[in-house]
């Protein structure tokens, strides 16, 4: 063959290789297969997250820290359902594809609820949450993964990747370069660390998952989700990310401006 035919065939090859797996550095093949087994990671249609999510308000002293029960679902393609609910009110949560909403309920007097259409760009935050969820470090639908190097996080030589959605949304990633354990999770002014494992059908899932903000007085807001059970490729009833039929109707979102054409 000659070396002009062989280019050729290489060529034809390469394009045989889904974008994604061409596009992904060596530690990102090393913190899928830390999670477990590459066909399990891919075969997951849905995830559910049933637990406790614990805040304290910093920057009010003496008050009691914060708790609600959690009940989270990501769905493929990009599906997402998220209920909090404490003593009084139960908010939830839905992305379904390009629309998504708020739900605020009284516990007590269910007919007392508010729904809140959400912005375009509260969407595309949702909709890099759930891809990020599912689809394991894979690169995002619109956006790119890039490796930025080494860096030193808690003591551990790790790889920083970076994750982008989209514009102005990095998931900024640490892995331990020997293990590919996730180390640090960082989304603009949010730092995220997983504690603990729980296994489900051989994949790891962190127990715990902490975030850390800053409020506006620059103390740290720290949140602890704690999970109790996780569930993967459940039967869901299409009717959970159905928007409710009294919704109120969602305000037109106006066509972008055409180009204006200058004159030759």
């Amino acid at each position: 063959m000659s070396k002009v035919s062989s280019s050729i065939l290489a060529c034809a090859l390469a394009l045989l290789v889904p974008p994604a797996a061409r596009a992904e550095p060596a530690a990102v093949a090393l913190a899928r297969a830390y999670l477990g087994p590459q066909s399990t990671l891919d075969g997951i249609s849905s995830i559910h997250f049933v637990g406790t999510l614990d805040q304290a308000d910093p920057d009010h002293r003496g008050a009691a820290q914060a708790r609600t029960t959690l009940d989270m679902i990501f769905a493929k393609p990009l599906r997402q359902r998220l209920v909090r609910r404490n003593d009084k009110v139960s908010m939830t949560t839905v992305l379904d594809g390009y629309d998504a909403w708020d739900w605020l309920q009284s516990n007590s007097d269910p007919s007392r609820y508010k729904m809140t259409w959400l912005s375009a760009g509260d969407i595309k935050t949702l909709r890099a949450n759930t891809w990020e969820n599912l689809y394991y470090y894979r690169v995002p639908e619109s956006g790119s993964v890039e490796d930025e190097g080494p860096a030193t996080i808690d003591g551990i030589v790790c790889e920083r990747v970076d994750f982008t959605d989209g514009p102005g949304i990095v998931y900024e990633r640490y892995f331990d370069r020997d293990t590919g354990r996730l180390v640090l999770t960082v989304r603009g002014t949010e730092s995220i660390r997983e504690n603990g494992e729980i296994r489900v059908d051989g994949i790891r899932f962190a127990k715990t998952i902490v975030s850390v903000t800053k409020t506006r007085s620059g103390k740290d807001l720290v949140s602890t989700a704690t999970f109790d059970s996780i569930v993967l490729n459940e039967k869901l009833d299409p009717e959970l990310f159905a928007v409710p039929s009294f919704a109120p109707k969602r305000a037109p979102v106006l066509p972008a401006a055409a180009p204006a054409v200058q004159g030759k």
